[in-house]
């Protein structure tokens, strides 16, 4: 769940942070969205997701001179479009729960981009990240992807003795674990098919693969 807006926050910061996100904002409407997303972390998290989706739809480039000018002006004629009516007894959603009309010009932008670097999963997006703490030195991270997948990732962990191994684990609350794979040294990747709240994600040292822990738990993490 998004962190809730702050007081002052509306709908057009929303838009702003999807232009900063392009690095298109300039002169007082970047000073005034970097003044509201100093203290606004929804603001924050928009920026922060639409700039890692950027970074992996296309490969950094430089805008053609007019990119911004196009780019506004699909955006304003979107805006001068009055809203469509709605049928009766159609139920109309809070605009936090609307997709803006500003949005259809920027994906449009956006879209062409993902297409000519040969298309990006919108549904892989890490939206949020986990790291795992314990006994031992290193680092591992649980990365929840949009679609609800995600992986474990193992870098820079000391190994565990000579003769045993790590095992991945995911405990549902109140199941049994179940274990994702092992690994011989600290650099590894392991994939899970879902994960949803409240499931611990944790690491076994074992002598060898087991179908169930039975080695202390050097790290873990509960989502």
């Amino acid at each position: 769940m998004p962190p809730p807006p702050v007081d002052d926050h509306t709908e057009e910061f929303e838009q702003l942070a999807g232009l900063a996100a392009l690095d298109v904002l300039a002169g007082d409407e970047q000073r005034r969205f970097e003044g509201h997303a100093a203290h606004c972390q929804r603001c924050q998290l928009m920026l922060r997701l639409d700039r890692e989706a950027l970074a992996l739809a296309a490969p950094e480039m430089e805008p053609s001179p007019d990119f911004k000018a196009r780019l506004m002006q699909r955006a304003a004629l979107e805006l001068a479009e009055p809203e469509p009516a709605l049928p009766p007894n159609v139920v109309q959603f809070p605009w936090w729960r609307r997709t803006p009309r500003w949005a259809s010009a920027l994906a449009a932008v956006l879209v062409l981009g993902v297409v000519a670097a040969g298309g990006y999963s919108y549904e892989n997006q890490v939206v949020a990240s986990y790291p795992l703490s314990g006994s031992v030195p290193g680092s591992a991270i649980l990365n929840v992807r949009r679609s609800g997948a995600a992986e474990l990732e193992m870098r820079g962990v000391a190994a565990p003795p000579q003769g045993r191994v790590y095992e991945g684990w995911v405990i549902p609350p109140g199941g049994a674990p179940v274990p994702l794979g092992v690994t011989s040294t600290g650099e590894a990747s392991m994939p899970l098919n879902r994960v949803s709240a409240g499931t611990t994600v944790a690491i076994t040292e074992e002598p060898s693969q087991v179908p169930s822990p039975t080695g202390p738990i050097v790290l873990a993490v509960q989502v």
